[in-house]
């Protein structure tokens, strides 16, 4: 972590409001000079910087130990996912599924050995929570912003998990990604212009996939019932339309704003489960 503030705490805080003034900064130049393309990059971009922000390194290649093997896989997915949204748009979603079961196999293969149906269910998982994200149906820039929000809604809500589940660089890294998503996504809000492509899906979304992993697979500790009900946030999104209808709501910023309120929701219930389940006061 860089040294701002006095504490570790306000370290940490410091280093999320930068990363979310950064997001707004870059979000609005690239919105500014019609450079819509690029804003696919934000957001891996946004993890990246987090990354380095956690742990102040750039680890070295081939990479050892899982911590270090996320951070090639947010890089090279970003690369990847960029270039084939480029090249062959076809091949983005296929590409997308495909990488929860590598970056479950990948970051997990100290595990192979001993409990190889583990990283199995991890990469089933990681599949179920890209499709419900990336391959519903999306029409506009509105849809973007919304598999976006919900993006950050998880590294929200992933963080107080891993922290529960004795990984505090993990819960620092997912709370800095989330502070810099809700930077890039803000001015967004009312007129959306973002594009959620290949790099936002495997770079960012997949990133966060395989940062799950490591506390899953590796640390051990993770409270499968607040995971549980974190998955859900990807999952009761799915009802806005119906509220939508219900309210007559059609512009932008409201209809943005219920979308991550019911994202929200379950990832407020996943941090009551696992405060409840530790069964002490917040180790911060």
């Amino acid at each position: 972590m860089l040294g701002f503030g006095n504490s570790p705490q306000e370290a940490l805080v410091a280093s999320l409001l930068a990363l979310a003034l950064v997001g707004v900064l870059a979000s609005s130049l690239m919105r500014w000079h019609g450079l819509a393309r690029l804003t696919d990059l934000l957001m891996p971009a946004a993890l990246v910087a987090a990354y380095w922000l956690t742990y102040n390194k750039v680890p070295t290649f081939p990479p050892v130990g899982a911590v270090n093997k996320v951070f090639y896989v947010i890089a090279v997915g970003t690369a990847i996912g960029f270039a084939a949204k480029i090249a062959a748009p076809r091949a983005v979603r296929f590409l997308a599924l495909l990488q929860p079961v590598a970056a479950a196999f990948y970051v997990g293969a100290p595990r192979l050995g001993t409990a190889s149906w583990e990283v199995a269910l991890a990469s089933v998982a990681g599949v179920a929570v890209m499709g419900m994200v990336f391959l519903r149906r999306a029409t506009g820039a509105e849809d973007d912003v919304k598999r976006g929000g919900i993006v950050a809604v998880l590294a929200l809500g992933f963080a107080p998990i891993a922290l529960l589940g004795a990984s505090s660089s993990s819960f620092q890294l997912c709370l800095m990604f989330a502070g810099g998503c809700f930077g890039i996504l803000v001015i967004h809000a009312a007129k959306p212009a973002f594009r959620f492509g290949g790099a936002s899906s495997i770079g960012a979304l997949g990133g966060m996939i395989a940062i799950a992993d490591t506390v899953v697979l590796i640390t051990r500790k993770a409270d499968l019932i607040a995971l549980a009900a974190l998955a859900l946030c990807v999952v009761l999104p799915a009802f806005s339309e119906r509220v939508y209808q219900m309210f007559g709501l059609s512009r932008p910023f409201p209809r943005l704003f219920i979308h991550v309120v019911l994202a929200a929701l379950p990832a407020a219930a996943a941090f009551a489960i696992a405060l409840v389940d530790y069964g002490s006061s917040f180790p911060v």
